[in-house]
């Protein structure tokens, strides 16, 4: 996916976050907050190509404690952030509350994703903040917001970035990518997660490596055999 972040967004990001508090937590006697675990910097992408046969599927977005873990599950909120959002409900859907379980620390937010003729052409934003409620306060300021892409397009995802091209995948192709995804499943990576990065990585690799030894080596659009930058397993 391509580089979709425009001016307008990441100011919209930025005062709708900077509204809600400072980037600062202090930690008193019985708070607890939640976060995402990664900052809103770094958007995740649901592609519907990993999954041609289904209209709706589920995605996560994990979610940490910063405070003290109970025996007993606790309530948060997440809402959708409509100003900064271009994804129509058609394409999301929103659980009311979402659950961090008893005695952990780091939980997952299922969201809803839904596939429309719309999203074959071009990719769809969904922004979510998190919400104070009964049992948490919010986190940090950059990561209290989550950008969630959908799509159904093969399109350069952000993840794919420089280190990935370099260390890893090698050179970005719309078919490769369509090609990484049908073999891994996987659309979206955590790019900072290198040992995540190197996992698939290799499973890509040998998938290559075995259609070569059967005969059936892929191609590049431009001829080229398709390769991957990761020497070794």
């Amino acid at each position: 996916m391509k580089k979709l972040r425009s001016y307008y967004i990441i100011s919209a990001i930025i005062v709708i976050a900077s509204s809600c508090r400072k980037d600062h937590i202090m930690l008193y006697e019985g708070d607890n907050y939640v976060q995402f675990t990664k900052s809103y910097k770094d958007s995740s992408l649901f592609s519907f190509l990993a999954l041609p046969n289904d209209n709706q599927a589920t995605t996560p977005l994990a979610i940490e404690l910063i405070g003290k873990p109970e025996n007993r599950d606790r309530v948060y909120k997440l809402a959708v952030v409509k100003e900064a959002t271009t994804a129509p409900e058609a394409n999301y859907s929103i659980p009311a509350t979402f659950t961090l379980r008893a005695n952990r620390t780091v939980d997952t937010a299922w969201i809803t994703v839904k596939k429309t003729p719309e999203i074959a052409t071009k990719p769809v934003r969904l922004v979510l903040k998190i919400d104070a409620s009964e049992d948490f306060r919010v986190g940090q300021l950059d990561r209290s917001l989550s950008i969630l892409y959908i799509s159904n397009v093969i399109a350069r995802p952000d993840w794919w970035d420089d280190t990935v091209e370099g260390r890893f995948l090698g050179d970005y192709s719309d078919k490769k990518y369509k090609l990484f995804i049908q073999v891994t499943g996987k659309s979206d990576i955590d790019a900072s997660n290198l040992d995540e990065v190197r996992y698939y990585t290799i499973i890509f690799k040998n998938y290559l490596l075995r259609e070569k030894d059967a005969g059936r080596t892929v191609y590049e659009d431009n001829g080229m055999e398709m390769t991957v930058a990761l020497i070794g397993g």
